[in-house]
């Protein structure tokens, strides 16, 4: 087996990719989970509904944890909750105004981040550097 310590240069990469989105977030005034909840809203609702058990599993959260994150982005007019049907317990949650411009802005930002990340990259290099990474998460997704 080869020591080139790959986990070590993903997670290096990984905490530079966070850093460098938690500034690009923090000029619009929410934080780097804020901007991922309202991306996976975005993608989520133009299929169908996105309710709060939705939002546990993508992010892996506990129901105390997403309910605070939810509630605190309400608070901050980020999104609302509406009735489904007749059923007052079930509310589905949707983007408001201010994060469909706020997504619009965080697109450019994140797009900007993609070419900066590419620089000096081949289309080859990137298309390989994406084979190989997914080869690694299947590599560790597999038991035993």
């Amino acid at each position: 087996m080869w020591n080139y310590e790959l986990g070590r240069n993903v997670h290096m990469l990984s905490r530079l990719l966070k850093r460098n989105t938690d500034i690009e977030v923090t000029k619009y005034g929410i934080t780097g989970v804020q901007s991922a909840m309202i991306g996976f809203i975005y993608e989520k609702s133009r299929k169908k509904d996105v309710f709060a058990k939705d939002i546990e599993k993508a992010f892996d959260l506990r129901r105390a944890s997403s309910a605070g994150l939810i509630q605190n982005m309400e608070k901050n007019g980020l999104i609302k909750r509406e009735m489904v049907g007749n059923d007052a317990r079930l509310r589905k949650i949707v983007l408001t105004e201010k994060a469909l411009e706020l997504r619009r802005k965080l697109d450019k930002s994140i797009k900007n981040m993609e070419k900066k990340m590419q620089a000096g990259l081949t289309k080859e290099e990137v298309e390989k550097y994406l084979e190989l990474t997914k080869k690694m998460a299947k590599n560790l997704e597999r038991r035993g």
